[in-house]
C-alpha cells in the first residue's frame, strides 16, 4: 500500500511540475514575441532607411555636397568590364555559346 501511495505521489508530483514548465512558457510566450515584432519592426525600418539611402536621387544629391567634390562619373573608355564564370557551371565557357557569367565593372582611370 506505501509503494503504491508513493508512486501515485511521484506521478502526481511530476504532472503538477510539468504543468507548472507548461505555465512558465505561457508566461514568457507573449513577451518573446512582442520582442519579435519589435525587432521585425526595426528591421523593416531599417532596411527602408537603407533602401532611401541608397536611392539614386539621394546618391546624386550627396555628389553634389562640396565635401563629395573630387568624385566624378567614369567615362566610357574608363570603363573596364571582366566577366567572372558562374560558379554553378560545371562547362568550360568556351564549349556553350550561351555560357551564363557575371560581369563586374570596374571604373579606372
Amino acid at each position: 500500500m506505501f509503494i503504491c501511495a508513493c508512486s501515485c505521489g511521484g506521478a502526481l508530483y511530476a504532472y503538477v511540475k510539468q504543468q507548472n514548465d507548461l505555465t512558465k512558457v505561457r508566461i514568457e510566450l507573449p513577451k518573446l514575441t512582442r520582442e519579435v515584432r519589435q525587432l521585425e519592426e526595426q528591421n523593416s525600418r531599417l532596411r527602408y532607411e537603407i533602401e532611401r539611402f541608397e536611392n539614386p536621387k539621394h546618391l546624386m544629391e550627396l555628389a553634389k555636397r562640396p565635401e563629395f567634390s573630387y568624385l566624378k562619373h567614369p567615362l566610357i573608355g574608363e570603363i573596364t568590364v571582366v566577366s567572372v564564370p558562374d560558379e554553378h557551371s560545371e562547362v568550360l565557357p568556351e564549349a556553350t555559346p550561351d555560357f551564363k557569367h557575371r560581369s563586374i565593372y570596374i571604373g579606372a582611370r
